[in-house]
């Protein structure tokens, strides 16, 4: 039965794309805040532990901090194991799920490609999303306590609402700024680690120039901190997903170039459209997974 936008079909494949896209955020949520919470345990226990040796006047304060810097200390594995490579490999897995969805929702809605006849449309959507969902039936747990949000469609009735509300929003309003984020925080990483290694030199020469014990005793604590924050961008892999999400942007901006240059577009330009972007933001779907769950 056709409804406002699109038909019944389509409008509860939406519903259950919400779902996954939610599961898909809680699951980054929980990865980020474990490798935030590791991070930050590690830093002070490592301050922690140095600040108890130079206390020794004061023994009741130096056994606090040693005892909140070996408890910190222990939390860092309990919180690694939020962020570890099954944990990754979820998340990753239920965003490719979301991902596929949406894909076969807006091209719908264009009526493109192989949803461009009006026979059959439906079927066919129900069929793709059934196999979609069985690919990842072991996730179905993940989705648990999740209900649908309450959304319209997408605008999308054509190949011209396809371009601004699929292929432009993917383009400008997320690979573009994911890049320009990646490539922040891969700068900020980089800056910790100069300054850090810059502050181990200056305690060295300090120690070494004035025999220091206090300046000697942070020298270890800040190489922990800086290993601590390179491992972190490392396993965040800022530097590849830049290079990643500029490559897709890159790729976007020229299918968008030569679908300015159909004019007129034909059928089989629109129907080459929405299987150029999409095949676009499937394959950078499936690289982006694939550097996640490498390890």
């Amino acid at each position: 039965m056709d409804t406002v936008g699109g038909t019944a079909v389509v409008e509860d494949v939406w519903r259950v794309q919400s779902i996954w896209s939610q599961a898909a955020d809680r699951s980054r949520t929980r990865v980020t805040r474990a490798r935030a919470i590791a991070l930050t345990a590690t830093v002070t226990s490592a301050a922690l532990g140095a600040t108890a040796q130079l206390m020794p006047q004061s023994p009741l304060s130096g056994r606090i901090c040693s005892f909140v810097a070996l408890l910190a200390a222990g939390a860092v594995p309990l919180a690694a194991r939020g962020a570890a490579a099954d944990r990754v490999r979820q998340w990753t897995r239920l965003r490719s799920v979301s991902e596929e969805l949406k894909s076969q929702v807006y091209v719908y809605l264009a009526r493109l490609a192989e949803y461009r006849p009006p026979a059959g449309r439906d079927a066919e959507l129900l069929r793709r999303t059934d196999r979609i969902s069985a690919e990842a039936d072991d996730l179905v747990p993940a989705l648990r306590g999740i209900g649908p949000t309450d959304r319209p469609l997408p605008p999308v009735t054509g190949a011209a609402d396809y371009v601004t509300g699929r292929l432009r929003r993917q383009l400008e309003g997320y690979y573009r700024p994911r890049a320009e984020d990646m490539a922040r925080r891969g700068r900020r990483v980089e800056r910790w680690g100069v300054a850090l290694a810059a502050l181990s030199a200056l305690l060295g020469a300090a120690a070494g120039a004035f025999a220091a014990e206090e300046a000697a005793a942070w020298i270890p604590v800040v190489a922990a901190v800086s290993a601590a924050v390179v491992s972190h961008g490392a396993a965040a892999r800022y530097a590849a997903l830049e290079i990643q999400y500029g490559t897709t942007a890159g790729e976007l901006e020229r299918v968008l170039r030569w679908w300015r240059g159909c004019d007129p577009a034909t059928d089989a330009d629109g129907d080459l459209l929405a299987l150029r972007v999409e095949d676009i933001v499937s394959d950078q779907n499936a690289g982006w997974m694939a550097k996640w769950t490498a390890d």
